[in-house]
């Protein structure tokens, strides 16, 4: 009899954990990728839009943004996605930091090679570290301007998924003394 009550509580225990767990997996669900999952009508594309101060961030939102591009993946096989990096972060996707990087190099490899997304740094941004096309892997599309870039999807009626962007003054900040965000 301890036994079953013993299982019982292990059971409810473990379906609770279980319920609870989902729970906080579909909150992880970017409320402008939810939007786009909720829609009817296919989009004509989605762009990821990351923009920091940070150059070791992608290694932390590249997981989430993966996790995002196959949710809307399963909902829209064929759609467009393109993921643009204009911030400090896309130091981390050049050559030079492929080693320290590898992970990292190796997730947008497999988004663009195995889900045919297009992965965009900045020409501008790597500028700032004097860096040109040749610095980046082949995988990596390099674009005079990421705000450009994004504004060309937009007007192809991609729809933005906004990671992290920076505010006017940040960016300015960015510009006027790179050397306290370049790694």
């Amino acid at each position: 009899m301890i036994r079953y009550a013993f299982y019982f509580i292990l059971i409810t225990f473990s379906l609770s954990f279980i319920s609870v767990l989902a729970e906080s997996h579909s909150s992880d669900i970017h409320p402008q990728v939810q939007k786009i999952l909720n829609q009817a009508d296919v989009p004509e594309g989605v762009v990821f839009d990351i923009e920091t101060l940070d150059s070791d961030a992608l290694n932390s939102l590249a997981p989430y943004v993966t996790e995002q591009i196959e949710l809307i993946r399963k909902r829209y096989p064929g759609v467009d996605i393109a993921v643009v990096t204009h911030g400090a972060e896309e130091f981390a996707l050049q050559k030079q930091a492929q080693s320290q990087n590898a992970d990292l190099h190796a997730m947008f490899n497999r988004l663009v090679t195995d889900q045919s997304v297009s992965v965009h740094v900045c020409g501008a941004v790597g500028g700032l570290k004097n860096l040109t096309r040749e610095d980046f892997p082949e995988f990596i599309s390099y674009s005079d301007s990421g705000m450009a870039q994004l504004n060309d999807y937009k007007a192809l009626g991609y729809q933005v998924v906004v990671i992290n962007q920076l505010s006017e003054k940040e960016r300015k900040a960015l510009f006027d003394t790179p050397k306290e965000f370049i790694k």
